[in-house]
């Protein structure tokens, strides 16, 4: 049975508890009537939370586990065993002799407090830096920490699992990098991947690779943040996995063959590609360019200049100011301009597009699709039928050219 350390710690101080608790009920038979007494009583609580509390007499006897601080001396829960069962003991000393084989994978703490009969064991989270550490059973960290007040670029390259981006003003940066999932050991860990980094004071690379070729991801899951100075170019990829960032300047490059990308708070030159999940840029401006080979993508009170493009799926573009270049193969555009200051287009093979434009703005408009409408409340001035449009709203300094093959095109009015 595989259980984590202080799970069988826990699991050693009740059957050790239980075992005193009925050699004194044993030995009480034996022996005239006493005035009845309180029973002692063991609370386990593990990382501040309660699990149980256990009575039973005679807790001074547990007095002998203090020397367990720091799980260091587990061996003598095995001296206690002499009080268990004989069909139990052997299972249990079993699982000690286990537990300490991998003790240099955890970082725990255990206090006894016999005067309060109180049995705490706490995990410590830490990790050595530049190596992969056990934060916990089944989970491993590693850890880098550098100095970046000079840093241009930054590379983080991973084979599988998702990666965060974190700007801010702090000059240091940091990588933490958690592996999770069918992984046992350090060692274990290590023969599966390898880690390398490359850093000096104006770039920096990080890269994990798999170690095996013919295996993807050996049942292991991988989460990176960096966290560094938010005006160092970034470029960021992941072969299967999602992708964050928030707060970065200057140019940046994110690619993931098989995941989400979210963007936020960015500004710069920026190019965002996934083989097939979704992409979303919110509170962003600059030069925008997001490829997907088959998911939505969206671009949320933003401006600047917008490149959209994917196989299969819907675009949008939302309170959005600028230019922009949308274009699907099969999926429905929507378009929310505040302004547009440079000429655009919008395409789909077979879906409607939707543009909404302020009543008040300046734009000329080429439309074409199975059918076209046009708001009333826009002072739309041209030629329209059934099929196509042409015309201007205002004085129409820029054009927006939209068509479809297969759908409607809708020009609507937003105040």
């Amino acid at each position: 049975m595989k259980t984590s350390s202080w799970e069988i710690i826990i699991a050693g101080f009740i059957f050790v508890g239980l075992g005193i608790y009925l050699i004194e009920q044993n030995s009480s038979t034996s022996k005239a009537p006493e005035a009845p007494t309180p029973p002692d009583s063991i609370s386990f609580n593990l990382d501040g939370k309660n699990l149980r509390v256990i009575e039973l007499k005679g807790l001074k006897n547990l007095q002998n586990l203090e020397n367990l601080e720091n799980l260091r001396n587990l061996e003598n829960l095995k001296n206690l065993t002499n009080f268990l069962p004989a069909e139990i003991r052997s299972e249990f000393e079993k699982e000690i002799d286990e537990v300490m084989q991998e003790f240099d994978q955890e970082s725990v703490d255990v206090v006894l407090n016999s005067d309060e009969g109180t049995i705490s064991v706490n995990r410590k989270l830490s990790a050595e830096s530049g190596n992969w550490t056990a934060v916990s059973p089944g989970i491993f960290a590693y850890i880098k920490e550098f100095d970046a007040s000079e840093l241009n670029e930054a590379e983080l390259k991973l084979p599988f699992g998702s990666i965060e981006v974190i700007g801010s003003n702090d000059p240091q940066a940091k990588l933490t990098v958690q592996a999770s999932g069918q992984v046992s050991t350090k060692e274990d860990l290590r023969s599966k991947l390898s880690t390398q980094s490359d850093i000096n004071s104006e770039q920096v690379v990080f890269e994990i690779r798999t170690r095996d070729s013919q295996s993807k991801d050996h049942n292991i899951q991988l989460q990176a943040t960096l966290a560094l100075p938010n005006d160092v170019r970034v470029y960021a990829l992941t072969n299967a996995g999602h992708i964050s960032s928030k707060d970065i300047n200057g140019n940046q490059h994110y690619k993931t063959l098989g995941g989400h990308i979210v963007l936020e708070a960015l500004t710069g030159t920026l190019t965002a590609e996934t083989g097939g999940g979704h992409i979303t840029v919110s509170d962003s401006e600059g030069n925008l360019t997001l490829n997907s080979k088959g998911g939505n993508i969206r671009a949320q009170d933003s401006n600047g200049t917008l490149v959209m493009k994917t196989s299969g799926g819907n675009l949008q573009a939302y309170d959005f100011g600028g230019s922009i270049q949308a274009s699907t193969n099969g999926g429905n555009i929507e378009l929310r301009l505040v302004e547009l200051t440079g000429n655009s287009n919008a395409s789909t093979g077979a879906g409607s597009i939707s543009i909404w434009f302020p009543k008040t703005g300046n734009a000329g408009f080429n439309l074409s699709g199975s059918s076209i409408e046009i708001d009333s409340d826009l002072n739309f001035k041209g030629s329209q039928s059934s099929g196509s449009a042409s015309g201007s709203v205002g004085n129409g300094n820029h054009t927006l050219t939209a068509k479809t093959n297969y759908g409607k095109v809708i020009l609507k009015s937003v105040d």
